[in-house]
């Protein structure tokens, strides 16, 4: 069976929390223009800081492409600021303090050899050789949670889907940009209009379809 939300499926809608604290909808993040989602295991994980860290590399030729990279993780608003200070990203950062939102997109939990296996060996020890990477512990999250990539293009369809297979198994920027290049000018967003999938109006929500709210994390 094929996960959900599959290629052309339209993008699960949830009301997360900033990196304030605030309440946002996930799907301001499209409005207008295409959003790269970058579901991370927990922010002290040394794959997803080599993937954000190479997504900062790229950070121009995403906005050349009107992306928008959002970090979704699951600790606190304070430790998601923390890590995105601590990252020097400039990126959206929105918490899903219950997993819930990870869970809508087909992120559960890994198996063991998804976590601890041999693929994932070489990466661990390349990552912790640099310090901007290293393990530095949970900081909210799980360490048997698998993390995913998502593009969703201004309509708000899913247009790109990745989960891993294993932890390490992040996709490369370039495949990404290639989707994101491939997107019809209307999907992502050049013509200026601001429409959801669910009936064309701003922040619209189909019948049914009540979006996720998730309460902060208590200190």
């Amino acid at each position: 069976m094929i996960p959900k939300p599959a290629v052309g499926d339209p993008a699960p809608e949830a009301t997360l929390l900033d990196r304030t604290g605030a309440s946002v909808a996930l799907s301001s993040t499209w409005q207008g223009h295409p959003a790269v989602l970058v579901f991370l295991r927990y922010f002290g994980c040394p794959f997803c800081q080599m993937q954000v860290v190479g997504l900062r590399a790229d950070r121009e030729r995403f906005e050349e492409r009107t992306a928008t990279v959002v970090l979704i993780g699951q600790g606190s608003a304070e430790e998601g600021a923390r890590f995105c200070d601590e990252k020097q990203v400039s990126f959206e950062c929105v918490l899903d303090t219950e997993g819930w939102v990870y869970s809508d997109y087909g992120l559960g939990r890994g198996s063991l050899g998804q976590v601890f296996g041999p693929a994932s060996i070489a990466p661990f020890l390349r990552a912790n050789l640099h310090a901007e990477t290293r393990q530095r512990g949970l900081k909210g999250g799980s360490m048997m949670q698998m993390p995913g990539t998502f593009v969703v293009d201004s309509h708000g369809v899913v247009r790109f889907a990745h989960r891993n297979r294993t932890i390490s198994d992040s996709p490369r920027n370039e495949h990404i940009l290639e989707v994101l290049g491939g997107l019809d000018p209307v999907a992502a967003g050049s013509d200026g209009r601001r429409t959801s999938v669910a009936n064309g109006t701003p922040g619209a929500v189909g019948p049914g379809d009540e979006p996720r709210r998730v309460a902060p994390r208590a200190p």
